[in-house]
């Protein structure tokens, strides 16, 4: 059986990245004394305070097969902006990433790492022989191999909006909570105070940007590790 540590969003918390990484049993060029390969859950980027340092931790560990990733909504993004498309100013924090992005000394050269990274994330991962499946907001079993599907690739990324709330937050339909299939299924997106397994599906996003935790889930043991974040950024009106 594979081993894998699964990791919710980082959204730019390097500190808590690496604290959990270690505290995973990772060394710090990101050996493992058990073979165990990370994953994170999308949103690498945004919102903390070093996203340029996420990135070149998990292309680092991406290029040494020690890390692999599946696309956020945050991530799609950035990937637009990669291929020259213009975006909207202010959106989610992107313009500090991108500022990060063209401060640094070899930005040329590190906007190609950043673009092979994604170009290899897909927006899910099926592993240990189907037994595991990492999607950023979610998939539902009927979505399974329809990907090339618009709907079924606008909740995966930013699962089953519903309303808003008076606050103004989007509110989600909980699909775990219907979710009765075979397969583990580890997801992110929507932070929440804690993870919590339930229905063969756990959430590890416990917002590591807004002062919360940051968190995984080993497999196959299904226990859950966390740190807690030494960063706060003022919640937007929508958290995704």
């Amino acid at each position: 059986m594979e081993k894998y540590d699964i990791i919710g969003d980082v959204h730019g918390c390097l500190d808590a990245l690496t604290r959990l990484t270690a505290a995973l049993g990772y060394n710090a060029v990101g050996e493992h004394p058990e073979g165990r390969t990370l994953v994170f859950v999308g949103d690498l980027i945004n919102r903390g305070p070093d996203t340029a340092g996420v990135l070149r931790f998990a292309i680092d560990r991406w290029r040494r097969k020690q890390a692999q990733m599946v696309m956020g909504n945050h991530d799609v993004i950035l990937a637009k902006w990669l291929r020259g498309e213009a975006m909207e100013p202010g959106r989610t924090g992107l313009d500090e990433t991108i500022r990060q992005i063209e401060s640094q000394t070899d930005s040329a050269q590190f906007k190609d790492d950043i673009r092979a990274l994604l170009a290899d994330a897909p927006l899910y991962r099926i592993l240990d022989g189907g037994q595991l499946i990492v999607a950023h907001a979610g998939i539902e079993e009927k979505m399974i191999g329809h990907e090339d599907d618009p709907e079924v690739q606008r909740f995966i990324l930013y699962g089953d909006a519903i309303g808003k709330s008076p606050e103004g937050k989007t509110i989600r339909r909980d699909w775990a909570a219907d979710y009765r299939g075979s397969a583990f299924i580890v997801y992110g997106h929507t932070p929440q105070e804690r993870a919590e397994i339930r229905y063969n599906t756990v959430n590890v996003d416990t917002g590591a940007a807004h002062g919360g935790r940051l968190t995984a889930l080993r497999w196959p043991e299904q226990t859950l590790v966390s740190v807690a974040s030494n960063y706060h950024v003022a919640a937007p009106k929508d958290p995704a």
